[in-house]
């Protein structure tokens, strides 16, 4: 071998020499890093334990402060029934309510309001509606339950009729009809609202005989003496006394029928005139017509 081989062969067992030097240290750490690892590892998993008995810790005391925030209410209505019983005597009678109960209901008074619930309410219009509808008494005269076949059965209805008056010279009849008994007089009782007739007596009776027809009944109204009453039966009584007449004499000369006599008597009263209505028709005096 010439000299220039072995000089190249010394150089590279040198550097050989020096890989190995460097290869041992490193592999002397791992080993002391293997163990190290190994003990942090039980550490973390104390740490893991720790953390979730905090969090259950947390959780009951949670709980508990719910169910005692739930147990506060009952306790208080638990002590004011105990007021309550300490203030009874023992012989039944209660006791004067104290200072502090009478503020508490002064406050809860002037919170609620004048009329308890502290909305607004439209008063008078409440108050016309309530005039209006003591103003009138209304009687049911008839209910006639009404079937329709249509298609895939039988359709159930009722007609109600309704006589109307304030016993002070204003009466009328409607007709409703609905499936339910109750909306049907509501719209019989707005139907005879509408056809209100004024009638003009003289006194407690009517000023002169007349007659009124609706569909086949025929009813016949005389003036009567004071002291006489009403001689009329029917559905013709009832509007006579919804109409305020006292003394009259009254024949149903025709079809029975309630609705049909009621609007016949209706139109009747409707057709009286008194005698001033009937002295300027003329165009003379009341002497001149009486006398």
């Amino acid at each position: 071998m010439s000299e220039e081989e072995k000089k190249v062969t010394e150089e590279a067992k040198a550097e050989e020499s020096k890989v190995e030097e460097t290869k041992a240290p490193a592999e002397e750490a791992k080993t002391e890093e293997a163990p190290a690892a190994e003990a942090q590892e039980p550490s973390l998993q104390d740490e893991a334990k720790q953390s979730s008995e905090d969090a259950k810790a947390e959780t009951a005391e949670e709980k508990k402060e719910s169910v005692e925030e739930e147990a506060k209410p009952e306790a208080k209505k638990e002590e004011a029934k105990t007021e309550k019983k300490k203030e009874v005597v023992a012989d039944g009678t209660p006791r004067a309510p104290s200072k502090e109960s009478r503020e508490e209901a002064a406050e809860q008074r002037k919170k609620k309001g004048p009329r308890g619930d502290g909305k607004k309410k439209h008063g008078k219009r409440r108050r016309h509606e309530d005039q209006e509808q003591s103003e009138f008494t209304e009687k049911v005269v008839q209910v006639r339950r009404v079937t329709k076949v249509v298609k895939g059965g039988k359709k159930l209805s009722f007609r109600v009729s309704v006589i109307i008056g304030n016993e002070k010279g204003k009466v009328g009849v409607g007709v409703g009809k609905a499936s339910e008994v109750l909306t049907a007089i509501k719209k019989a009782i707005s139907d005879a609202k509408k056809s209100l007739v004024d009638i003009s007596t003289v006194g407690s009776t009517i000023s002169h005989p007349v007659r009124g027809i609706a569909g086949g009944s025929n009813v016949l109204l005389k003036p009567a003496a004071e002291g006489t009453g009403i001689i009329a039966g029917g559905t013709a009584r009832i509007v006579l006394e919804l109409a305020g007449v006292g003394d009259i004499l009254a024949k149903s000369q025709g079809s029975k029928s309630a609705l049909n006599v009621a609007r016949a008597t209706v139109n009747a009263l409707g057709q009286l005139r008194s005698f001033q209505e009937v002295a300027n028709l003329r165009g003379i005096s009341m002497k001149e017509m009486l006398f």
